[in-house]
């Protein structure tokens, strides 16, 4: 019988589990900040005990290794100025990862502080239309618009980011808004 992580981690003493936890958290891929709830999980993957976790995570914490607040912070400055997230679905994407509510909230509004949303979205458009062609039907006018939407920036952010390039009178109606 093959022995899984969880079973050679239950078998362990306490202090050697806890270095065994240490050591593991240590050599986490270093892709980028992990959350404190990221850290916990990879770790209970690995089966090590609640004790054991909660124990390395405030050692961690103490030694600056985890910190929510940074973490939160650069993975909210990759999202929304790297990827071109717009707020709403950086917020998600955020909060999905494990970040607390309010910390998300504060790190989104940092970085909005130093990314413009609305050249974000100017700058996806003239992407998609490969720099000078225009919008002149309604069908792609709604495509662009949601795939705005998508990328999680408000109706009036898509509008405006679209508005150059409409050359129609009126706006068409828009996918997903009540207006």
């Amino acid at each position: 019988d093959a022995v899984g992580v969880g079973d050679a981690v239950g078998a362990l003493g306490p202090e050697q589990a806890l270095r065994e936890a240490l050591t593991a958290a240590v050599r986490l891929p270093a892709v980028g900040e992990l959350s404190e709830a990221r850290v916990r999980e990879k770790l209970a993957v690995r089966g090590f005990r609640q004790g054991t976790l909660d124990e390395v995570v405030a050692r961690l914490t103490r030694s600056g290794a985890i910190d929510d607040g940074r973490a939160v912070r650069a993975c909210a400055r990759t999202l929304m100025s790297v990827h071109r997230r717009g707020r709403i679905r950086a917020v998600r994407e955020l909060q999905a990862i494990g970040f607390s509510g309010a910390l998300v909230r504060e790190a989104v509004a940092e970085v909005l502080g130093q990314v413009d949303e609305r050249q974000s979205a100017a700058h996806l458009v003239r992407v998609r239309l490969k720099g000078g062609r225009v919008v002149t039907d309604a069908v792609m006018y709604r495509r662009l618009f949601a795939s705005l939407l998508r990328r999680g920036f408000d109706s009036t952010t898509a509008r405006a980011a679209l508005e150059p390039y409409w050359k129609r009178s009126g706006v068409p109606v828009e996918p997903g808004t009540d207006d």
